[in-house]
């Protein structure tokens, strides 16, 4: 008989995140949806409210649902100053959303995910086994994907908000 350890070890140092940005101005924003109910009408809400304040330019892209992207598999990512992925609205979108987060962070580009509450266990695993425990996560309430219009304009809100404090050094302009 042989006993197996289902706890697993971080694979690696803990990592620094990306450098943060002092402005979203002149920037490109990267806004990667995983093709979930609402995700992408919620990254063009996110931007919508973050136009209010910053002028950039918006490059959309999608990423996989379940699983973590090749490095070939981002196109143009690279070309990105900042990235937005939503969403985490179920267990596995939300673990392989900060896994993809990570990976972009440590490509150098400062990424935020969007996630609902009810998975913010799941997240916070992933991030501690991929080294990379200080990694901060846009929650919004649960759920995005049956989210009406008037629900997901709050809900981007919050996230825009978030994206100020946890992407911009002190929230700036």
């Amino acid at each position: 008989m042989q006993l197996l350890d289902p706890v697993q070890e971080p694979l690696g140092a803990v990592r620094a995140l990306a450098p943060r940005l002092d402005t979203l101005n002149g920037k490109m924003l990267g806004l990667y949806s995983n093709e979930k109910l609402n995700a992408r009408r919620l990254l063009e809400l996110v931007s919508e409210d973050l136009t209010r304040g910053y002028a950039f330019i918006v490059r959309s892209g999608t990423y996989h649902q379940q699983f973590l992207m090749e490095p070939t598999e981002w196109g143009d990512v690279d070309g990105c100053d900042a990235v937005i992925l939503a969403n985490g609205d179920c267990g596995a979108c939300s673990s392989s959303g900060i896994a993809n987060a990570i990976q972009l962070e440590n490509r150098g580009i400062p990424t935020m995910l969007i996630s609902t509450p009810p998975f913010v266990d799941a997240v916070r695993a992933m991030a501690e086994v991929s080294g990379m425990r200080g990694i901060e996560w846009s929650v919004v309430e649960h759920p995005i994907g049956s989210a009406g219009e008037h629900e997901l304009h709050a809900k981007a809100s919050m996230a825009a908000e978030h994206f100020r404090t946890l992407v911009l050094r002190s929230g700036a302009g």
